[in-house]
């Protein structure tokens, strides 16, 4: 789902954002008009920065350790992994379809750096493109803007089933299946700025950097860079785009790895030549019996996530017997879904679920199952099929890899039913 935003719009989305940091109406119009939205976001970011203003003493105290995670982060919501954090799914259970922001999962390699948009810009440079650009925030905000809603989700999300499944753990963070988030997403298609700086018909890779403390970068095909809906996002279900999730701006890179989807963006690198990193040659990549080395990476580069399904429920969850009706979420990096079936004994029978709400492509649908519960320990096994004619398989055709990543397979929600 796509659609052009008006300016009018964008401007209603910041007045909410500065209403919500305590700024007046006349202030706001003050700032809009003296600086535009650069100006407003430095004034709502000094009102929510976490970071103390300084007071002048004799013998100042060392500032503050930057904080992995700065939103708010409920155990009733979240579930921590190290400076990460797993969104519970059952918070979904009665929600709309999109992931609200103070429920959207966080997936970081450092910590959260809070950076000044009033000396922010984004470069694009490289020998793939004729003429480097450069870019402000209110430059940025001028263009004309694209709206997708799509899903984000880390590569690793699943990991954990490596372990509780197939009894082969494998490297990092043991995510279960809440390491995703659907949103709309507001900003400048990617295949714009890219034209803008001449973009060259002998360009091959395209690499976003992030600002974080460790500059996380990873390239991206030509392709992928220009398709129409990856774009530079400014704003996130409306608002703003929080700081946990790449404020100023982030990379939307609909389908692909988590990793791909770099946030607080600082420069675009295009190459008339493969670009290699370290996030494209030693982690995310397949390194495992079944991935042979691929010089100078370590195995086949990861690129297009995988179709999977998910139960909002508690893990494991408990139901009362009787007729019940269980939630969840599919979703497919290759188009929408067209299908979901359910099995509650084991995968020996599956019947239809209903699809519910939105099937955007690229993001997913909800969908609801009804079945009479009985006393006893079971599970609830979601199998999703996109409109490609993708679908999950059974745990034992996945493939294992060192780093665990794109787990997707059918995974049995572990339910308790009590009467």
């Amino acid at each position: 789902m796509t659609r052009a935003e008006p300016n009018e719009a964008q401007d209603e989305s910041l007045w909410a954002r500065a209403r919500q940091s305590g700024m007046s109406r006349r202030a706001f119009l003050a700032l809009l008009a003296s600086g535009g939205a650069a100006a407003v976001l430095a004034g709502c970011v000094q009102k929510i920065s976490p970071t103390p203003v300084a007071t002048p003493v004799p013998s100042p105290a060392p500032p503050p350790a930057p904080r992995p995670i700065i939103k708010p982060i409920p155990d009733a919501y979240f579930i921590p992994l190290g400076a990460n954090t797993e969104m519970r799914f059952e918070v979904m259970a009665d929600k709309a379809y999109a992931t609200p922001e103070s429920f959207f999962f966080v997936r970081g390699h450092s910590f959260t750096p809070v950076i000044d948009v009033k000396t922010w810009k984004l470069r694009i440079e490289g020998d793939g493109v004729e003429r480097p650009l450069e870019l402000s925030y209110n430059d940025l905000l001028k263009l004309p803007a694209k709206t997708v809603t799509r899903f984000v989700e880390c590569a690793g999300n699943g990991r954990s089933f490596f372990d509780t499944l197939l009894k082969k753990p494998a490297q990092g963070g043991q995510w279960r299946l809440g390491a995703y988030g659907v949103a709309e997403w507001t900003g400048v298609q990617l295949s714009a700025l890219l034209k803008r700086a001449g973009i060259k018909g002998t360009a091959v890779d395209v690499m976003p950097t992030g600002l974080d403390s460790l500059s996380i970068e990873r390239p991206m095909s030509v392709a992928k860079a220009m398709e129409e809906d990856t774009i530079v996002a400014y704003m996130m279900n409306g608002g703003i785009l929080p700081l946990d999730h790449g404020f100023p701006a982030r990379l939307i890179t609909p389908g692909w790895v988590g990793i791909n989807n770099i946030k607080w963006v600082g420069k675009i690198t295009v190459s008339e030549k493969p670009i290699f990193v370290e996030k494209n040659t030693s982690s995310y990549v397949f390194v495992g019996p079944d991935y042979p080395p691929q010089p100078p990476a370590k195995g086949p580069m990861l690129t297009t996530q995988v179709v999977k399904s998910a139960c909002a429920l508690p893990w494991p969850a408990a139901l009362t017997a009787g007729q019940q009706k269980v939630v969840g979420y599919a979703w497919s990096p290759f188009g929408k879904i067209a299908r979901v079936e359910v099995s509650i004994n084991g995968g020996g029978v599956f019947r239809d679920a209903r699809l519910t709400g939105p099937n955007i492509e690229r993001a997913g649908s909800r969908w609801e199952f009804s079945f009479d519960a009985r006393p006893g320990d079971m599970a609830i096994t979601p199998r999703a099929t996109d409109d490609k004619g993708n679908v999950q398989y059974a745990v034992s055709q996945q493939k294992w890899n060192e780093q665990g990543y794109l787990f997707g397979a059918m995974v049995p929600h572990p339910v308790k039913v009590v009467g």
